[in-house]
Order: structure tokens, then C-alpha cells, then sequence
């Protein structure tokens, strides 16, 4: 038995660590793009939803910022680090959530995590810096950490209350679309510290309000530096709710629409992880001594895919979806570690199996065509465009490139001008009606800029 929880660990490891590295070398991405590029605005004196506006919430800015002082922006690939980082923690939070006494034991969580989104990490862009991946394993974590262990009235350790409600404090500032997961949570742990002999203490509250306030303030204090505050909610909030949102299937029955099973390329990685949520939640709601806080806490999961993605927008819910099929897993199992093993097993391979017939969400792209796609470190480049572009602008110059395409900012190794790094139809509905006097019209703007 010691010897299979070996293997299965060492196999399951082993296909994320290598679909991890084949991330760093695959096709990059606008979205992704305007985050690496962001960050470097910021560095150079930007301020964020002023000088460098984005529709995306400000954590992915903050850790490529971060990660920024520590590897440079030469090279464009090493800000994926970011997933993989965000991702491992989630691993070690499975990890430390295990009841089990023996090591081995422990590990069988956190691999089964790892090892289901391995098969799946390039074909939904979760090896990229984006906020999908933040989402998710964000939403794993406070899941492990806190809410999990609550339901089954488990005590919490100081510190685990503390990181989850950290957790669940700066899912708002992924992206607004993840308030509802994190309202769904608090909500559920305080249905259960209500409930009669809870387990839930006040001192376990009163730590994860205080990792609620921490994240809160480490993300507050930033943005007084880095970011404009009034520009967030006009640009993050108002402009994806009210203008944005016209452009994609916001509804419910877009919602439900994407829970149906499909065995269509590009949607199996969703179906995969709607039967992965219905095993997880199965199994906590079996689990659970508070079936309806546990039921509130599902209802959290599903509230990720907001949009009813089933392509790689839906990348938060599919995360948080396979890190809580691989906590309950085990503790449905616990005393047949056999059929665990087994179980596991086979939810693995049926994992490979997803990414071997799936399409690459972002570029369409199927497993043969990943694999001639080759691997290719992004980084600025000197194919004849570029190698032009530098030539007529120099260092401390700036460029505007439409179409969308961020991806030229990093090839030409130049930043954006100021308020423009992409202009999008939305953006020009915006345009003409403007919000608390943020004005942005690219043509009054480059008018502007000519006759200056």
C-alpha cells in the first residue's frame, strides 16, 4: 500500500511538473500580455486604472509587480511562475488540511489535485498569468482551509483560519465577479458558528476576519500607490458590469446551459469538472454536519462560472471544481485506502484522457497541433516588425498598437502610450458616456496628442 500512495504521488506530480514546463514555452495571450505589460508600466511610474487601464482586478497586477523585483521584464514567460506558485500553494493548503497521522497519507490530496490539473493546464490557460488561475486556487484554499473543515466540524488551526480568511480577502480584488463566492463562504461559516454546539468558536472568527482585514489592507495600501481607487470601480466594476457585459452570455440560462454534459472537444473539460463538482459536493454534503451551510458553500463554487463559460473563462470554477473533488475524495475513503488509491487512479487518467481529446481553449488547438505549436520562451523579439518598430521609437518612447494585440508591447520591447494599451467596442460605448469625469475617447485623445 505504501508503495502505490508512493506511486500514484510520484505520477500524479510528475504530469503537472511536466505540462508546467511545456506552459512556459506555449502560445501567448493578449489578455495575459496586458498583465506582464501592466506591470511594467507600473514599475516605470504608471499608475494603474489611470495612466495603464485594464478591465481586470488589481491581484494579478500586484503579484506580477512583485514577482517583477524578483526576475526582471525581460523575460515575458517567467510571470507564468505565477501560476505555478498560486497553484502549489493550493497544493500545500490540501496538504496541511489532511487529518491523516502518516505523511504518505497526507500527500494523496494534494497530488490528486495536481494530478487532475495537470492534463488540463495548457488546454485552459491555467498556465498563464491570468485571474482564472487566482480565482481558483484562491477559492481552494479558503475551501480547505476554512470552510470544508467547518462543515465537518473539525477545529481550525490559528494559522489556517488566518490564511483562508486572507484567502477569501483578495478573491474581490481577482476580479468583482468572485464577490459572490466569497459572500456564499462567509455566509456558510457563519450559518455554521450560529448553529447549536458548533464547533466553531468566536476566536476562529474573530482569526478569520482578521486574515479578511489583512488582505484587505496589504491590497488597499498598494492600490494608494500604485492604483487609482475611484478608476478601479469605474473601470473594473462599472465598465464590465454595465458596458462589457453586453458583449458576452450573462445570464442564468447561460449558467445552466454550461453544466450540461457535452462530449463536444471544447467543452469536456467542463463536463469533466461538473462531474468532479457533483462527487465533491456529494460527498461534503454526505460529510457535512451543517448540510445547508454546505449547501450555500456549493452554491459558491458554481457561482464562478458567472458567465457560463466552457472554454477557458470558466478556468476558476474548473480549479476550485478538481480541488474539491481531491479533498473529499480521501476523506470519503479514508479507511479503504485501496479503493482511494484506486479511485484516484482513475480519475487521473480519465484527466489525461480529457486533455488528450480537448481543444486548447484560447487558439483551438487539439493535442497533435499542441505539440507541432513546439516551445517558444516569449520574451521581445527581433523579426523584421519589431526590429523596425525600436528603430522609430526608442527606449523611453511609447506605442499604441490596434487591433488588440499586447503582445506586440513585449515583442517591441516598448510600453503602451498612457490609457491605451487595447480599445475595445465596449470600451467605446463607454466612451460616450463617461462615468465621475473619467474620460476616455481614443479619438479626442490622439487628436489631442497630434495638436500638442
Amino acid at each position: 500500500m505504501k508503495n502505490k500512495t508512493i506511486c500514484i504521488v510520484v505520477v500524479s506530480v510528475s504530469i503537472f511538473l511536466i505540462q508546467a514546463v511545456y506552459g512556459f514555452g506555449y502560445h501567448p495571450f493578449g489578455d495575459e500580455s496586458g498583465h506582464d505589460i501592466g506591470a511594467r508600466a507600473l514599475e516605470k511610474g504608471d499608475i494603474l486604472y489611470r495612466d495603464y487601464i485594464d478591465a481586470h482586478g488589481p491581484v494579478v497586477y500586484f503579484a506580477t509587480w512583485i514577482l517583477g523585483k524578483l526576475v526582471g521584464y525581460k523575460y515575458a514567460f517567467l510571470f507564468r511562475l505565477n501560476a505555478v506558485i498560486i497553484t502549489v500553494l493550493a497544493a500545500f493548503g490540501l496538504y496541511h488540511a489532511s487529518r491523516s497521522t502518516v505523511w504518505r497519507e497526507r500527500l494523496i490530496a494534494p497530488a490528486l489535485f495536481l494530478g487532475l490539473i495537470g492534463p488540463v493546464w495548457i488546454v485552459q490557460a491555467l498556465n498563464m498569468n491570468g485571474y482564472w488561475i487566482f480565482g481558483g486556487d484562491l477559492t481552494v484554499l479558503a475551501c480547505c482551509l476554512l470552510v470544508v473543515p467547518a462543515l465537518l466540524d473539525r477545529p481550525l488551526e490559528k494559522w489556517a483560519a488566518v490564511a483562508g480568511g486572507a484567502s477569501l480577502g483578495f478573491l474581490p480584488f481577482v476580479a468583482y465577479s468572485f464577490l459572490p463566492v466569497t459572500f456564499l463562504f462567509l455566509l456558510s461559516l457563519l450559518v455554521v458558528f450560529f448553529s447549536r454546539s458548533s464547533g466553531l468558536k468566536t476566536r476562529d472568527i474573530f482569526n478569520i476576519l482578521s486574515g479578511i482585514l489583512v488582505a484587505f489592507c496589504i491590497m488597499l495600501l498598494w492600490m494608494l500607490v500604485y492604483a487609482d481607487i475611484k478608476g478601479f470601480i469605474v473601470y473594473h466594476f462599472i465598465n464590465n458590469q454595465f458596458y462589457y457585459s453586453h458583449y458576452i452570455p450573462f445570464s442564468f440560462g447561460a449558467i445552466f446551459k454550461s453544466l450540461r454534459p457535452s462530449v463536444l472537444p471544447a467543452n469536456l473539460v467542463q463536463t469533466f469538472s461538473v462531474l468532479m463538482l457533483v462527487i465533491g459536493s456529494a460527498v461534503l454534503v454526505f460529510k457535512a454536519r451543517y448540510r445547508v451551510a454546505g449547501g450555500i458553500a456549493i452554491a459558491g463554487i458554481f457561482s464562478l462560472d458567472a458567465r457560463g463559460g466552457t472554454t477557458f473563462h470558466d478556468g476558476a470554477f474548473v480549479v476550485a471544481s478538481l480541488g474539491l473533488v481531491s479533498q473529499m475524495l480521501p476523506i470519503w475513503l479514508d479507511q479503504y485506502k485501496s479503493r482511494l488509491l484506486g479511485f484516484s487512479s482513475v480519475l487521473v487518467a480519465s484527466s489525461v484522457l480529457v486533455g488528450l481529446h480537448a481543444v486548447s481553449s484560447p487558439f483551438e488547438e487539439n493535442y497533435v497541433q499542441r505539440k507541432q505549436a513546439g516551445f517558444h520562451l516569449f520574451q521581445s523579439s527581433n523579426n523584421l516588425i519589431d526590429q523596425k518598430i525600436r528603430q522609430y521609437a526608442g527606449p523611453e518612447e511609447r506605442i499604441l498598437v490596434i487591433p488588440y494585440n499586447p503582445n506586440v508591447y513585449i515583442e517591441a520591447d516598448r510600453l503602451p502610450i498612457r490609457k491605451y494599451h487595447d480599445y475595445l467596442p465596449w470600451e467605446a460605448d463607454y466612451a460616450k458616456h463617461p462615468v465621475w469625469g473619467y474620460e476616455r475617447d481614443i479619438c479626442v485623445d490622439l487628436e489631442g496628442s497630434k495638436n500638442r
